[in-house]
C-alpha cells in the first residue's frame, strides 16, 4: 500500500496500492479484495501471518476486462479459487453456535471448516458453506449426513439424564460432524445437504421395529441400545397403538446390523442400586436396551420383554412357583441366591385369597442344583430378635442387604418340583413350618400355673435348647406347648422329666434354710428345665401328656408320690422332709384341705431310689420331720403322729 486517505465525501477510505508487474493481468473486473485480520480461538488461529506482520489485504483474481479501481469486500469472498478442495452447502433452520472457522469432523478427525454462511433469500433458514480439505474430499459421499455437535445438550427427566458434550473447541466455536455410507458415490462441488440438529435426528443407521411391554422409563431420542458397554443405537420413535400395545422404532449403527438375527435378543434393563456394580452413571442414564447377539436369519423386528422377565428369553430356563402367607418384601426382579451366588430371579408376585405366590426363574446352568427336597427361604436383610438376654441382630452381606431376594437351601433328593413353599427364615424351613409361631414339639401339663410364659426359655442341663410357645388354661390343669430346636431334639427320650424354674426361692424346714436363685432373665420370665431320669417321675402323665413339675426336687422324686391324711396340720409344712431311720427319704410336697372328710391331705414324694415304707403303727411326728419306724407296707399309711387314730382310719395310697 502506498497511500491511505479519506474520500471527498468522507464516507469511504481510499487506498492506493502498487501491484507487481507479473500480477497485472490478474487485475480484472471480477477480481475481489478484502481485509485480513487475525482471529485466535480454541479452534485455532486464522490469519496467523497477520498476527505477526499486521493486517493485510487479500486478493482473489477474477474474470472480465482489465480494471484498476475496485471496491473491497467487508469479509472474505464467498467463492474461492478451486485448489482441489471441496465446497458443499449445508441448509439449516439457524446457525446455532457455528461461525466461520468452525471445524468439520469425520469420526472425530477434523477434515474441513465452515467457510462462510448467509441467510437464505426467502429469509427461511441459513446456508452454511463448508470447505473440505483436498486430502479428505473422498470422505464426502452423495448420501452423507451432517449434524451439529456444538455446545452442551442436556436432557434431564424422570427416565434419566442425558448430557452431550463433544469437545471443548466444539463447545466454544461450534462444530459439525458427518458420516458416509461406503457404497455411495463421491460428492460433487457445491452439493447441498441438510444439517441435522444432532446425531439422533440424522437417523444414520438401520431402523429396527420393537414390540414393547410398556413405555415406562423410555424416551424417544434418549433411550440407548448398548452392546459391550458401547452405545450402538437409540430409540427413535415410541407409539401407542389402538389395541393398547406399545411399539417403537430404533435406529441402529450399521456396524452392528449383522448381529440382528432370529435368535438375537434385545433386553430392557432398568437401573438399580447394587454394591457389586455401584455405577452412578447407570442411575443417571435410566432405562436402556441391551443387545445380545444370536444366530439365524437376518431380522429387523424384535419383541422386548420387561426388564424383570428378560431371563425367560434364555433357552432351558426353569420356572417354579413359591407360595407364602405374605410377601416378606420380595418383588419381581430380586435375585434367587444359592451359596451367595445368584442363580435366578423373581419374575412376578401375585396376591390371592390364601396368601402370595411368586414365579421364580432358575438359570439353565444352575437348574441341576435345585432338587426335590431343596427349600426356599426369604433372604432377610436383617433379622432382629428381642429378648430378656438382649437384642440379637443377624444381618446379611452388604450386597444381599441391598438386593434382598430369596435364598435356596440345597437338597440332595429327587428332581426339581414345580411348586415349593417359601419360608420366612431358615429355622422355619428346617421345621417345615409356615406359621408365625414355632412348631410345637411337645405339650406339658401342670396342675398349677408355673412361673413361666410364652417366650420363656427351655433348658437342658442349664443349656438353652428351645422356648415356650403358649400357655393355655384347661379345666383342671394348664397346658404348656414348648418348642425344641431340631438340632437338640435327640435329647428328648422316654425318661425326660420337666420342671419349672422361676426366680429366687427361699425355703425354711427341718434341714435348714434353702435359697435357690436364678439368672435375671429367668427370674423375670421363668424357664423350664429337663433331664433324662429313671424312676416313677419319668413315666408320670396327666391326660396322656408329660407332667411339668413345680420344682427340680419334685421332678427328681424317683420313688413316686404318696398321699397322706391328717386331721391336724398344725405342725406340717410344705417342704418338710420325711425320714426313715434318721435318713431323709422324701418330702412333703403340698397340703390340701378336704372339707368333705374334715381332714388335711398331704402329698409327698420319695427323694431316694426306694419306696417309703408303710409302718404298721407307731409312726410319729418329730419336732421338724415325719419319722417312720419299721413295719411293712399295707394298703395304707397309718401315721399316728400325723393325726389321732380313730377306728377305721387308714393310709391312702395314690
Amino acid at each position: 500500500m502506498e497511500n491511505i486517505s479519506l474520500s471527498k465525501d468522507l464516507s469511504k477510505i481510499e487506498v492506493s496500492a502498487s501491484v507487481k508487474g507479473d500480477m497485472k493481468d490478474a487485475l480484472r473486473k471480477e477480481t475481489q479484495f478484502w481485509l485480513v485480520t487475525p482471529k485466535a480461538s480454541l479452534a485455532g488461529v486464522s490469519g496467523l501471518d497477520a498476527l505477526v506482520g499486521g493486517n493485510y489485504i487479500g486478493m482473489m483474481p477474477g474474470q472480465g476486462e482489465p480494471e484498476d479501481h475496485f471496491v473491497a469486500l467487508d469479509t472474505q469472498p464467498k467463492y474461492h479459487i478451486n485448489n482441489g478442495e471441496l465446497m458443499i452447502h449445508l441448509k439449516s433452520a439457524d446457525l446455532g453456535s457455528l461461525t466461520s472457522g468452525s471445524l468439520v469432523y469425520f469420526r472425530k478427525i477434523p477434515v474441513g471448516r465452515v467457510y462462510d454462511y448467509a441467510i437464505n433469500p426467502n429469509n427461511q433458514g441459513v446456508t452454511i458453506d463448508v470447505l473440505i480439505e483436498r486430502r479428505f474430499t473422498n470422505l464426502v459421499k452423495k448420501e452423507s449426513r451432517f449434524w451439529n455437535v456444538s455446545g452442551v445438550k442436556a436432557d434431564v427427566s424422570l427416565s434419566g439424564a442425558k448430557v452431550q458434550l463433544d469437545s471443548l473447541s466444539a463447545l466454544v466455536n461450534g462444530a459439525i460432524a458427518f458420516d458416509s455410507p461406503d457404497d455411495s458415490p463421491q460428492a460433487q462441488q457445491n452439493t447441498d445437504y441438510h444439517l441435522y440438529e444432532d446425531l439422533a435426528h440424522s437417523q444414520r443407521g438401520v431402523v429396527v421395529k420393537l414390540d414393547l411391554p410398556d413405555g415406562a422409563g423410555l424416551k424417544a431420542g434418549s433411550t440407548p441400545l448398548m452392546y459391550q458397554g458401547l452405545e450402538v443405537g437409540q430409540l427413535s420413535k415410541l407409539n401407542l397403538n389402538g389395541d393398547g400395545k406399545v411399539t417403537g422404532e430404533m435406529t441402529v449403527d450399521p456396524s452392528v446390523v449383522s448381529l440382528l438375527r432370529e435368535k438375537t435378543l434385545i433386553q430392557m434393563k432398568k437401573p438399580k442400586i447394587s454394591l457389586d456394580n455401584p455405577s452412578v452413571s447407570a442411575l443417571l442414564t435410566g432405562t436402556t436396551f441391551e443387545l445380545v447377539p444370536g444366530e439365524g436369519e437376518p431380522r429387523n423386528q424384535f419383541a422386548v420383554l420387561p426388564a424383570d422377565k428378560s431371563i425367560l428369553e434364555e433357552p432351558d430356563v426353569a420356572t417354579v412357583t413359591l407360595t407364602a402367607p405374605e410377601s416378606y418384601g420380595i418383588d419381581a426382579g430380586q435375585p434367587l441366591i444359592l451359596h451367595g451366588v445368584q442363580i435366578g430371579q423373581v419374575l412376578e408376585r401375585k396376591l390371592n385369597a390364601d396368601g402370595v405366590t411368586f414365579q421364580v426363574a432358575v438359570m439353565p446352568e444352575y437348574r441341576s442344583l435345585v432338587r426335590g427336597d431343596s427349600k426356599f427361604v426369604v433372604n432377610s436383610r436383617i433379622d432382629v430378635k428381642v429378648g430378656i438376654d438382649g437384642v440379637e441382630f443377624l444381618g446379611a452381606s452388604a450386597s444381599e442387604w441391598v438386593s434382598g431376594g430369596i435364598r435356596v437351601i440345597p437338597g440332595d433328593k429327587g428332581a426339581m418340583q414345580s411348586r415349593y413353599p417359601l419360608y420366612a427364615n431358615q429355622e422355619k424351613a428346617l421345621e417345615n413350618s409356615m406359621s408365625d409361631l414355632p412348631t410345637t414339639t411337645l405339650t406339658l401339663s401342670a396342675e398349677t400355673l408355673p412361673d413361666v410364659q410364652a417366650g420363656s426359655v427351655v433348658l437342658y442341663r442349664k443349656f438353652a435348647v428351645g422356648e415356650i410357645i403358649t400357655v393355655q388354661p384347661r379345666k383342671n390343669a394348664f397346658e404348656i406347648n414348648i418348642h425344641i430346636k431340631p438340632e437338640y431334639r435327640h435329647l428328648l427320650t422316654s425318661n425326660s422329666v420337666f420342671w419349672a424354674e422361676g426366680g429366687a426361692k427361699v425355703q425354711l424346714n427341718g434341714s435348714g434354710l434353702t435359697v435357690q436363685a436364678s439368672p435375671l432373665s429367668r427370674a423375670l420370665k421363668g424357664a423350664i428345665s429337663f433331664d433324662n431320669l429313671s424312676g416313677a417321675s419319668a413315666s408320670a402323665r396327666i391326660d396322656n401328656k408329660r407332667v411339668l413339675y413345680a420344682s427340680e426336687t419334685a421332678a427328681r422324686a424317683v420313688g413316686g408320690q404318696i398321699t397322706l391324711h391328717a386331721f391336724d396340720a398344725g405342725k406340717i409344712a410344705e417342704g418338710m422332709p420325711i425320714r426313715y431311720l434318721g435318713i431323709d427319704i422324701g418330702q412333703i410336697q403340698s397340703l390340701n384341705l378336704i372339707t368333705a372328710k374334715n381332714e388335711v391331705q398331704a402329698k409327698a414324694f420319695s427323694t431316694r431310689n426306694t419306696s417309703i415304707p408303710c409302718p404298721r403303727r407307731d409312726a410319729f411326728l418329730g419336732d421338724y420331720a415325719a419319722d417312720i419306724r419299721g413295719g411293712r407296707r399295707t394298703s395304707g399309711y397309718p401315721f399316728p403322729g400325723l393325726y389321732q387314730r380313730r377306728a377305721g382310719t387308714r393310709c391312702a395310697a395314690p
